[in-house]
């Protein structure tokens, strides 16, 4: 038995549902202050699995080149160049379809509907989130087995 790396697939839905909480709790949150609503209803769509999987993904290799030895400045500026970049790629793709879950031209300082900078801090915020759990997921061992014992009797992984 040896201990490997988290597979990809993995990485992909637990990057996948990190991005659909914070979704849901951001427009909450967004609802509650715009309108007062007590309701605390967040939404998502579909479409964000494969948004913030396929982002957390590509984001975690920013790490592989060394980011993390950047100041936090600079590292905070990568994190919201790179996520205005994936926001409005992902955004003009799933338009072509008539799919995509948001439009931001009622927002100030808007480019095209897809992306606005109102969201900086919040996307600045979730970039520091999603490095400590790039850096948490990447020390976890996965195991190539099924768990049980050891012929020492230890737990394996």
């Amino acid at each position: 038995m040896t201990c490997q790396p988290v597979p990809n697939l993995v990485k992909f839905w637990i990057y996948a549902l990190q991005g659909i909480f914070y979704e849901i709790g951001f427009t909450a949150a967004w609802a509650f202050a715009e309108k007062g609503s007590f309701t605390l209803m967040g939404e998502t769509s579909i479409w964000s699995v494969f948004v913030y999987g396929g982002g957390g993904i590509i984001c975690e290799y920013l790490l592989t080149w060394n980011i993390i030895t950047y100041n936090f400045i600079t590292r905070t500026m990568c994190y919201l160049v790179y996520t205005y970049v994936w926001e409005y790629i992902t955004g003009a793709f799933l338009s072509l379809f008539g799919a995509c879950p948001w439009d931001y031209t009622e927002r100030r300082w808007n480019l095209h509907g897809l992306i606005t900078l109102e969201y900086a801090p919040a996307w600045i915020f979730a970039g520091i989130l999603h490095e400590k759990l790039v850096l948490l997921v990447n020390t976890v061992c996965w195991c190539d087995t099924k768990p049980g014992l050891l012929a020492n009797g230890k737990k394996d992984c």
